[in-house]
């Protein structure tokens, strides 16, 4: 059972330090608010991230599986949401502290909770563990709590470590205009990174 939630932990790593919608907003709001304003909208994520994984894997993704209309949906509704985010950090003014996109306001932790509701990489992460590191018997409950764990451990440091870049980023780019080119680049990366989930997780 060991080699298993060590399979697993090397899993989460892998999923929460690849770029996805999470890691480039917590790069934006480091770069725009500070690496220390950034990490309740780190802890946030890492939690909701958790809690979806351990809904999934406690029978949330039997639904799922079962009716793909609803995950196509559900996965639909998110990536025109944070595309439409993308399109607002996109225009948003860099030194406007009153700018009406989430990155540009101080973030909060239910900010990042709430996002992985919409997120179809943390979606497709939580079908994925479902299928792949489900309970070889019994204990089920406490299995799936093991894996939430240790996703939510895995997962705090290195959404962190996207905020951090970010906060150092200021240091680098001193103009408006290197500013505004670094959250033209993100709105970027964030639009690509959500329709890439979106394709990988349709069959």
């Amino acid at each position: 059972m060991s080699s298993l939630y060590l399979s697993f932990s090397v899993f989460a790593f892998i999923a929460s330090i690849t770029p996805g919608p999470t890691n480039v907003l917590a790069l934006s709001s480091g770069s725009r608010q500070g690496f220390t304003a950034t990490l309740p909208f780190v802890i946030g994520a890492s939690f909701g991230a958790a809690l979806i994984l351990f809904l999934t894997a406690t029978g949330l993704a039997r639904l799922l599986f079962d009716y793909p209309e609803i995950r196509l949906t559900l996965a639909i509704i998110g990536t025109l949401w944070l595309t439409w985010m993308a399109f607002k950090l996109y225009h948003a003014p860099v030194d406007a502290p009153d700018g009406v996109t989430m990155a540009a306001r101080p973030v909060h932790w239910q900010h990042g909770m709430l996002m992985q509701f919409v997120n179809p990489k943390t979606w497709l992460m939580a079908m994925t563990v479902s299928s792949l590191f489900a309970p070889v018997s019994g204990a089920a409950l406490l299995h799936n709590l093991a894996l939430a764990l240790i996703f939510f451990l895995v997962t705090t440091p290195c959404i962190a470590a996207w905020a951090w870049i970010g906060s150092g980023s200021n240091r680098v780019l001193r103009s408006e205009k290197q500013r505004a080119g670094l959250n033209r680049l993100l709105a970027i990366l964030l639009a690509l990174s959500v329709w890439v989930a979106l394709y990988s997780g349709t069959p």
